[in-house]
């Protein structure tokens, strides 16, 4: 583990996240071709976990974080949009276990529409895409 990667755990252990460990957030870091986001976007990252923490509790099921930040060249590689939260490390997608994409969204939007965040909501096929950009935004 490099220098980089133990502080940024340090400061994703700080946040007290009931139900993802600083390990399960960085390990998307280490996709072929992807790199820990530059130090300047680590706050980024810190709304749109408390979402996902929330959402956890709520929907009482396991959540797997499938895509995190992006380095501009992986998310070249994976068809990521030009641009996408995911290269400003705002944005997540996932799946949870025994609870569908919709579902799933649509929790996301009770959260939204309570003032939670504000911030961007995809609905996919196998999974669900949130981001913290500060304004509204819903597809899928």
């Amino acid at each position: 583990m490099t220098a980089a990667e133990r502080d940024y755990q340090k400061l994703l252990k700080g946040l007290r996240l009931r139900h993802f460990s600083p390990q399960e957030i960085t390990s998307y870091a280490h996709r072929p071709g992807n790199t820990l986001p530059p130090r300047a976007l680590w706050i980024n990252i810190i709304e749109t976990l408390w979402v996902m923490d929330h959402l956890r509790e709520l929907l009482g099921q396991p959540i797997t974080l499938t895509s995190i930040y992006r380095s501009p060249s992986y998310n070249r590689k994976v068809g990521g949009a030009s641009a996408s939260q995911h290269l400003r490390n705002r944005a997540i997608d996932f799946k949870v276990r025994n609870v569908s994409p919709t579902v799933a969204r649509n929790r996301l939007l009770k959260l939204r529409q309570a003032g939670m965040f504000k911030g961007g909501i995809g609905l996919y096929s196998t999974f669900v895409h949130v981001d913290t950009r500060g304004s509204n935004a819903t597809w899928g």
